[in-house]
């Protein structure tokens, strides 16, 4: 693969040549420029093909990443609706336990507006005895 680009830029090199020029032409600084040349060309492409693989490298490992965070995301989503559920639900439980001590307070209310009422309904009732009790006792 190396040949066969060296080639091609050599060939390519050679027809910037004028016309005239044949390849038992080319000097010998012309020639070693051109070997400076593509010994530069082959050390950027071993840079540009090991940045390549890095490149792959860590772009397989971004992947990896990426997908693990995805189900990561995924999961955490999940539990989050499922959170969001059961907070309805407790939300629904405490209404109706305050919905049910609400009643039961009220109940209360009533239960000793009926105590105080019997409550006074049996003090007159006693002090009504105790009045009939002492006018009996008088006579």
């Amino acid at each position: 693969m190396r040949k066969t680009i060296y080639t091609l830029l050599l060939l390519f090199c050679l027809a910037w040549l004028p016309s005239t020029a044949t390849a038992a032409e080319i000097t010998d600084p012309e020639l070693t420029r051109l070997e400076q040349i593509f010994n530069q060309l082959e050390s950027n492409s071993s840079a540009l093909q090991k940045d390549l693989k890095t490149s792959k490298t860590d772009l397989a490992q971004a992947r990896l990443k990426l997908e693990e965070y995805q189900k990561e995301l995924a999961a955490l989503q999940i539990e989050l609706l499922t959170l969001r559920h059961e907070s309805q639900i407790v939300k629904k439980r405490l209404q109706t336990a305050q919905d049910s001590l609400e009643k039961a307070s009220q109940s209360l209310e009533q239960l000793e507006k009926e105590m105080r009422r019997e409550r006074r309904r049996l003090k007159f009732e006693r002090n009504m005895l105790l009045l009939a009790v002492s006018c009996l006792a008088v006579k």
